[in-house]
């Protein structure tokens, strides 16, 4: 008898609902969420290949380690490090959804944060992009290997962990960890360079709602941009460490928004 069928239960509605609203798709993505007793249950790999048709089988259960408690579909993704890292780095998250939506692509594209253009994105506080050349890593590990500590409970593909481990861990520990305290009042996001969006929540519910905000931020951005010649209108009032009023007729083109990437 599989373990955990009740969460299994949840976890597959809430994939449903972000296939459903395009959210996930074949290019790939993960969703999981923090058990009870600490440990982590996680969509296996290859989902996203079968797009997104999943059974109550198609998971991973791992402890906070990442060694297997569970296996009745494949591993964890290649990207399980990074789950395993943000649950490690914030003891308030409770699920975790990252997907490959293509309006936040857009953005993560360029290497530069989603702008907070509707009141529903406001609550995220800053939206940075984590940079890492993948391409790059991954060649020059390959030439030149090096050890890495790979959890049990993922697909062993070093070169492809070599991202998370080298790259984007030290950017989570510098730029998410400590904004742990925010989760007591709202979810956090980011994005991955020319990779996708990772949304972080206290509980399942909140985290797919988090996405689905997270996209719609972007899909206006991009609207706004068509509308008035190239100009996004980011809110010039919310800031995640103040909330002050300030001048409401702030405006940034797209060309000085796409530039300021030392700003992230």
């Amino acid at each position: 008898m599989m373990k955990y069928e009740t969460e299994r239960r949840h976890l597959v509605s809430a994939i449903e609902d972000l296939r459903d609203w395009e959210l996930l798709n074949p290019a790939g993505g993960a969703v999981s969420m923090r058990l009870d007793d600490g440990n982590i249950l996680m969509s296996a790999t290859r989902l996203a290949f079968d797009r997104w048709k999943l059974s109550l089988r198609d998971f991973i259960v791992l402890d906070p380690d990442g060694k297997i408690v569970e296996q009745t579909g494949g591993l964890g993704a290649s990207g399980t490090p990074v789950h395993l890292d943000l649950y490690r780095m914030l003891p308030r998250a409770g699920a975790l959804v990252h997907t490959h939506a293509p309006y936040t692509l857009a953005f993560a594209s360029l290497g530069v944060p989603v702008p907070s253009v509707t009141n529903r994105a406001d609550t995220f506080g800053q939206i940075p992009c984590l940079h890492a050349d993948d391409s790059m890593v991954k060649a020059k590990f390959l030439a030149d290997p090096v050890a890495l500590d790979l959890p049990q409970g993922m697909v062993q593909r070093p070169e492809v962990a070599a991202v998370n481990l080298l790259e984007y861990r030290p950017q989570l520990e510098h730029l998410i960890a400590p904004r742990a305290d925010e989760l007591e009042r709202h979810g956090l996001a980011f994005t991955l360079y020319r990779h996708g969006a990772f949304t972080v929540g206290r509980h399942l519910e909140e985290t797919v709602d988090l996405m689905l905000r997270l996209e719609e931020t972007a899909r206006i951005a991009l609207h706004q941009a068509q509308l008035t010649g190239g100009v996004v209108y980011p809110n010039p009032v919310y800031r995640h460490e103040r909330q002050t009023y300030g001048d409401a007729t702030n405006t940034t083109p797209v060309s000085s928004y796409l530039t300021g990437r030392d700003s992230i």
